[in-house]
């Protein structure tokens, strides 16, 4: 929300007169001490002002001259487009800067202790407190720019009150009330009240009410009592009350009043934005109409946690089956609208009894298990009473994330995959077998390792053992998405992508001898070795091989990658054998400087001969062609 700039034409002050033409002035006009006066250039910044000429032209403004305690002159000034204005002020006075409210002297022997006590604001109110600006110069003290300006810093002397419903487009407010607001303030002596005597401000909007932003509602004084305000609208045309409580009010901050989670009990904050500086405190809501979970005649599975205060149920990922919420009330309850529902979670409809201890509502809820790879979600089930005023709520269903998630290694200055790819879907990873490390896998479920091979920029995975008839778009995509950037076509799942030419080659540079130890793209230091499976390799289609894979090891923390020797299959091959064993190839995701239909891809080699890696380079490879990718993190 954007600070207001303090650019209107302020109320001038009253009483004010110009140098020299005023009774207030008779100390400088009788000469008394006027060697000791000198012209001081002042700078005059309002709170929005960073630098010079950010600003709008700042008003007509008073300035008070005090020395020793003793009233000397008053004048009135007006800044320039820069803000400065020049002024004779006696050596280690004291200044104050007043403008926007009437403020004069009864007399001219008042002295600086009486001055800082006069206070204003009881006969000012139009609904709102006024709004001004005060500053205090310390002439021997200030902070002076080159050339000799002294900066004056001026601050807003109320706070503002915005208000803001943007957290739901059906929330409408009627009317704002604000209530126990000091009826005076003391402009120079901040965070001392003036007295106990308090105002009511009103606003109420036109027609059915306003939705949104709504800046500058009211200005009120510092308070060090708490402010009342009550917010009364409506919420899908059923009427809402909202109160909150500002424990105190601080001046030139602004205090916004955020109606949030309509459709649940209708919640407020009041967030405290600078105009200077500020903090956040949280606004009371009324709490008297809530529509909470009741234990007793609730059904809650084994392994299902429930906060009855505030209305969470926590589910595991086991997934509940069999659990009824129940509440009890002076009315019926109804389910107002869901949120993030999706085919796991089932909802009941509400079903009504009416008991000596009030109506009891109640809706059965079955959560199934979740998948492998899915991130926790929430469901927000959000109810309301028809029959009474005022009164909504919600439950949230939370549901714990999956206990197999995607498995990663930071490695070369990446975050990787664990295991190949077979598709975009979270639960078609691979994932460890139950019980079994990443390792384990790789070295006793080797064929439970290789993910799928996929043609370049196509998301339709081929299962490496099978064969198939020879084809330009296996799965029938369409056009490919070369290279794979649009998400539709993407063989990686969310948050992750098919890696660069750069990142393969850090990982696996050309210069690698495996076995063997060498320096990754990073400067991180790889120690590489080759490894067979354990046990003979069996697939559905027979297909045999040699179970290799390869182990990249960080020398530094130790992160461990594993590579499948898992092969490939040319594009006009029919065959089911990959040729375990002896390649691996891997996408890269980039196509420059490729002819015609030609991607590249990291290619590995096994030389039976030496049993260690002939060939670690990158291929162009026909786009056509089936090979395997492994994704890493965005």
């Amino acid at each position: 929300m954007r600070n207001l700039g303090f650019r209107a034409v302020l109320v001038a002050l009253a009483g004010g007169m110009l140098l020299g033409g005023c009774s207030e002035n008779k100390r400088y006009q009788d000469g008394v001490a006027a060697s000791r006066y000198v012209s001081y250039s002042l700078t005059l910044r309002d709170g929005e002002q960073q630098s010079e000429g950010t600003a709008g032209q700042l008003p007509e403004m008073s300035v008070f001259q005090f020395s020793n305690g003793e009233f000397y002159l008053k004048q009135q000034v007006r800044p320039d487009a820069q803000g400065t204005v020049s002024l004779p002020a006696m050596k280690a006075s004291r200044l104050y800067f007043v403008c926007g409210v009437p403020f004069s002297l009864s007399g001219e022997t008042i002295d600086e202790e009486h001055f800082r006590r006069i206070s204003i604001g009881r006969d000012l109110h139009d609904n709102t407190a006024p709004e001004f600006m005060t500053a205090v110069v310390d002439l021997d003290e200030a902070e002076t720019r080159a050339g000799g300006s002294t900066v004056v810093s001026l601050k807003r002397s109320v706070a503002r009150i915005d208000l803001n419903t943007t957290a739901d487009k059906q929330i409408r407010i009627r009317e704002v009330v604000i209530k126990d607001a000091p009826a005076e303030i003391y402009p120079f002596l901040e965070g001392t009240p003036v007295s106990d005597e308090t105002v009511t401000y009103r606003k109420v909007f036109d027609g059915e009410g306003v939705e949104g932003e709504q800046a500058g509602v009211f200005r009120l004084f510092e308070s060090p009592r708490p402010v009342h305000v009550r917010v009364l609208g409506t919420y899908k045309e059923a009427p809402l009350q909202l109160d909150m409580e500002l424990p105190t009010v601080e001046r030139n901050k602004v205090y916004e009043l955020e109606v949030r989670n309509a459709g649940a009990t209708v919640e407020g904050t009041v967030e405290v934005k600078p105009w200077d500086e500020g903090g956040t405190v949280v606004g009371s809501p009324d709490a008297g109409n809530r529509i909470l979970i009741d234990a007793a005649r609730s059904t809650i599975p084994t392994g299902v946690q429930v906060d009855y205060d505030r209305n969470l149920v926590e589910v595991p990922a086991e997934g509940a089956t069999g659990m009824t919420l129940a509440f009890v009330g002076e009315s019926r309850i109804d389910i107002d609208q869901v949120e993030g529902l999706g085919d796991d979670v089932k909802l009941g409809n509400m079903e009504l009894e009416e008991t000596p201890a009030g109506f009891v509502s109640t809706f059965d809820v079955s959560v199934a298990p979740q998948g492998k790879g899915r991130l926790g979600y929430s469901v927000l089930v959000h109810l309301k009473s028809p029959w009474m005023q005022e009164s909504y709520d919600y439950v949230e269903i939370r549901v714990a994330p999956s206990d197999h998630q995607i498995e990663t290694v930071e490695i070369g200055g990446a975050t990787w995959m664990a295991f190949n790819a077979r598709s975009r879907k979270l639960d078609d990873q691979v994932y460890p077998l139950d019980g079994m490390t990443v390792e384990e896998m790789y070295r006793d479920s080797w064929i439970n390792t290789v993910g799928g091979l996929f043609q370049f920029g196509r998301m339709y995975m081929y299962v490496p053992w099978k064969g198939y008839n020879p084809s330009n778009d296996l799965g029938h995509q369409g056009t490919a998405n070369a290279p794979w950037t649009n998400d539709a076509y993407m063989p990686c799942p969310e948050g992750y992508r098919v890696p660069t030419r750069a990142e393969w080659k850090s990982i696996l540079p050309a210069s690698a001898q495996i076995p063997g130890s060498y320096t990754a793209g990073n400067g991180e230091q790889i120690t590489a070795t080759l490894h067979v499976a354990n046990g003979t390799l069996v697939t559905p289609t027979g297909v045999g091989g040699t179970q290799r894979y390869v182990k990249l090891v960080s020398d530094a923390t130790g992160n461990t990658l594993f590579i499948p020797m898992a092969g490939y299959k040319g594009d006009k091959s029919t065959s089911n054998n990959p040729d375990f064993g002896n390649w691996a190839l891997m996408w890269t995701n980039d196509r420059t400087g490729c002819p015609g239909g030609y991607a590249w891809l990291r290619r590995l080699r096994f030389n039976a001969a030496t049993n260690s890696l002939s060939t670690i380079d990158e291929y162009q490879w026909q786009m056509e062609g089936f090979a395997y990718v492994r994704c890493v993190k965005k």
